[in-house]
This record gives C-alpha cells, structure tokens and sequence, in this order.
C-alpha cells in the first residue's frame, strides 16, 4: 500500500475485512496503522503512508511514531518459511492497550 492508496476511508486488510482510517482528527488505533502500512517494505514510504492517511508520523531509528498514539516498529531481518529474510512491522499503541499487531513488510503473492 503506497500513499496514493489511502485516499479513501476504507481499505481492506489482509483479505479480512475493512478498517476505516483517520477521518476529523481521530485517535489512530494500532488496527489503521496495520491497514496503512502492511506490504511496506520501506519505513520512509511507510511514513509517507501514514501522513497521507492524515495522521502526523515521524522516524526514529526503526519505529514510526503516529499521533503520539501509536509506535510501528520495523523488524527488517527474521527468518522467512523458504529460508529467506522476512520483514515485519510490530504495531502497538503506546499506551499498552492490546492488541499488538503484527503484518509483513513484503507483499506476498
């Protein structure tokens, strides 16, 4: 999911349904940041993403930080089911609340 794709308020996540993203100021949940950033395998683009979807992000290191709200942390070297690397976002609201969401960097075919 690229920046251009998040002009609409809904967008479907992992085949699973649909989330609806930030619209008039709201709170972002750790579920939208998922929606935004899942296939992203750049943080710059990930980011990129995530103030096009209307939300104030910045980097630092390897986390994006959301509103304050909501940190995604980019896991770029994990083990793959073919061997191969396999990149992974961790998502999570600062706060604690549950749930924590986990989503690959790499869109899978």
């Amino acid at each position: 999911m690229t920046a251009a794709d998040v002009g609409s308020p809904t967008k479907d996540f992992a085949h699973h349904g649909t989330i609806r993203l930030a619209t008039n100021g709201e709170r972002p949940t750790a579920e939208q940041v998922a929606g935004v950033i899942a296939g992203v395998p750049v943080i710059g683009k990930a980011c990129e993403a995530l103030i096009g979807a209307g939300w104030r992000a910045s980097i630092a290191g390897n986390r994006i930080t959301v509103n304050d709200e909501v940190l995604a942390q980019f896991i770029g070297a994990g083990i793959g089911p073919a061997g191969g690397v396999d990149a992974r976002w961790v998502i999570y609201a600062i706060g604690g609340t549950p749930p924590v969401w986990v989503v690959g960097a790499e869109r899978q075919p």
